[in-house]
């Protein structure tokens, strides 16, 4: 049966030992007798100690087994009877578990939680729990190789899917135990998993949002400080700095700032500088530094337009990067974007995107719009309570379902706006034409425009933690950052822990890279800091974390009280409960050893009482006195 000790840190105070040795033989027990005179007595005493330096005694044996008794129950002694149980440890890996807390950072917390349930553990399996869950260490009995794993672990991922992580941990080996290590709190009523928290108390702020629009750029900022911060926020082009400027950030709150740009092209970094720290190694108000940049950028579109229409045309030249044409055989270009004034039939369209108008009605029926949808990101910006349009009273009305999103509809609740993205086929459908509206007079339109045009482009962002086509390298990234020209592969690091290496590319394990070396050829790639990547055909990869969740970093959550998850703090893991079947039983042997040692401590006052002394707790004694 392995013994192990839950708190080893107390086997320190066997080294008391030697100091009690010493102190047992400084002391002295001296008893007052008037003799005739002392020469003999201290001639005997000389001639004692040549020959014996060292006389042990039943009262240095028990206050040595005191001492011993003493540490070894502090150190809490653990005897493993039966089979050991198997376990799966699931690490959480988002941006947030790199946060620099009070108490240090969480990743490195969550390692010694780890480090500590592979204790008396059977075979051990790991799970990184990012964007998606992937598996480090299959089940097995090599803790080095968990370790390696662990230490090699890298947070950075724009979010954390731990209900996917426990289904892949529950698929490794069905019926183990499984243990989450998260600053999350724990889905209410889940008893499956035990989970341990890592959150601490960090002050954070961070960009939320990044976005580019007609002339324009937006930078969201989110800080979780109980009190209101200056944020200074700098926006560069292609590594130039265009703009600076401040924002207030309320506590716990978002703050928002806006930059004037005279057109939209290449590449743009926005970068924050958080309030510094009061003394060093303080991260102040910015314990995690992932969040602190974010990119965005303009890929060029090209865009047809079957019928001339100066309102579309117009709204279609605003948006930046965007180059217009007009071609009647529209339909059969080849465009990012085709826009059609026709009745056609959507499931019949090749793939790709279309802004679909039907032509113009001889006698319209003019409805207003009483309901639109706000949520949809389509709609940001557009404003169309009660817009005018202009129905075929001939049309066919549309029906639900087929996977249409209606974005806005009439007050008898009839769709005039829906979209469709499905089997590569993307349709914003009008069911008027635009010469029959004064949507075309509202700012809303060009609005709408420009946000179909931002679907399509995509601005090639891909979420921190997310992965890569091979070959894809990293090109730009923020100064300071580490590993960069270097894409992470692998099953082990995405992103960064800690303050300066947080973004680092760093991995272990057979296969895998360290910063600045170049991925293995034929394994997964993934974002692993925020900056601009470049992929094997030359397209551009921005990479950002732009999450306000993540950004404002889980704090503490108290245990689930009467069932649930169960949630425990990061220095004491989850109480294992009644052993299931198969698992080990723990036997403690603190309790025995404590009561032995107060069994010596009574043995050596009973020993030292009978000697006639009458200070039996007296330590030390002056030789002289007698």
């Amino acid at each position: 049966m392995p013994l192990s000790f839950a708190a080893p840190q107390f086997l320190w105070a066997l080294l008391a030992l030697p100091l009690v040795v010493l102190l047992h033989f400084v002391r002295s027990r001296r008893r007052r007798t008037e003799v005739s005179a002392l020469f003999l007595w201290q001639r005997a005493r000389r001639t004692a100690e040549r020959r014996r330096r060292i006389a042990p005694t039943w009262l240095l044996v028990a206050q040595l087994l005191f001492t011993a008794l003493a540490a070894l129950a502090l150190a809490r002694p653990e005897l493993t009877g039966g089979p050991a149980a198997d376990r799966i440890i699931i690490v959480d890996a988002s941006a947030s578990m790199a946060a620099h807390d009070p108490d240090g950072v969480r990743l490195d917390k969550a390692r010694a939680v780890a480090a500590h349930l592979l204790s008396g553990a059977g075979r051990v399996a790991l799970v990184r729990a990012g964007v998606d869950a992937r598996v480090l260490v299959p089940l097995t009995s090599d803790r080095s190789a968990v370790r390696r794993a662990l230490a090699g672990l890298r947070a950075g991922d724009h979010t954390a899917d731990l209900a996917r992580a426990v289904s892949v941990a529950e698929g490794v080996e069905p019926g183990v135990r499984v243990d989450v290590v998260t600053d999350q709190p724990p889905p209410a009523g889940d008893q499956r998993v035990h989970y341990h928290d890592v959150a601490g108390g960090g002050i954070n702020v961070g960009i939320s949002a990044f976005d580019l629009g007609i002339q324009q750029a937006y930078v969201g900022v989110v800080s979780n400080s109980p009190r209101p911060l200056e944020v200074g926020v700098r926006l560069t082009r292609d590594g130039a700095p265009i703009a600076s400027g401040s924002v207030l950030v309320p506590a716990g709150g978002v703050g928002s700032i806006t930059f004037p740009l005279a057109a939209v092209r290449g590449s743009y970094q926005a970068s924050i500088t958080p309030p510094a720290g009061t003394s060093p190694g303080d991260p102040g108000g910015d314990a995690l530094t992932l969040d602190d940049v974010a990119y965005a950028g303009a890929r060029p579109i090209g865009a047809v337009v079957q019928q001339r229409d100066d309102a579309v045309i117009k709204a279609l030249s605003a948006v930046p990067g965007v180059t217009v044409r007009v071609n009647p055989r529209a339909a059969d270009v080849s465009a990012d974007l085709r826009v059609l004034t026709a009745n056609v039939d959507p499931a019949g369209l090749a793939p790709g995107a279309y802004l679909l108008f039907p032509p113009a009605a001889s006698k319209p029926e003019y409805q207003l719009i009483r309901d639109f949808d706000r949520g949809s990101p389509l709609m940001r910006f557009v404003d169309l309570q009660d817009v005018v349009v202009g129905l075929d009273p001939a049309r066919t009305p549309w029906k639900a379902g087929g996977g249409w999103q209606v974005l806005a509809s009439t007050g008898d609740l009839e769709p005039v706006l829906r979209y469709r993205d499905a089997g590569g086929v993307r349709v914003l459908q009008a069911a008027f034409n635009p010469s029959q509206t004064d949507l075309v007079l509202r700012v809303a339109f060009p609005a709408l425009v420009a946000n179909l045009v931002r679907e399509i482009r995509g601005d090639d962002r891909v979420a921190m933690g997310s992965a890569l086509p091979p070959g894809t390298v990293l090109t730009s990234a923020p100064q300071g950052a580490v590993g960069s020209g270097a894409v992470g592969s692998g099953g082990v690091g995405s992103g960064g822990a800690g303050q300066a290496g947080q973004a680092g590319a760093g991995q272990t394990g057979p296969g895998q890279t360290g910063p600045g070396q170049a991925p293995a050829s034929g394994s997964q790639r993934y974002a692993l800091e925020p900056g601009i990547y470049r992929t094997p055909d030359g397209r551009l990869l921005l990479a950002s974390l732009d999450s306000e969740a993540e950004s404002r970093l889980p704090g503490p959550a108290p245990a689930a009280g009467g069932g649930g998850s169960q949630r425990a703090p990061a220095a004491v893991p989850a109480a294992q409960g009644a052993p299931a079947a198969g698992h080990a039983i723990v036997t403690s042997l603190a309790a025995a050893l404590l009561i032995l040692a107060l069994i010596a401590l009574v043995a050596e006052w009973l020993l030292y009482s009978g000697g006639g002394s009458a200070a039996p707790w007296s330590v030390l004694r002056r030789r002289g006195r007698g």
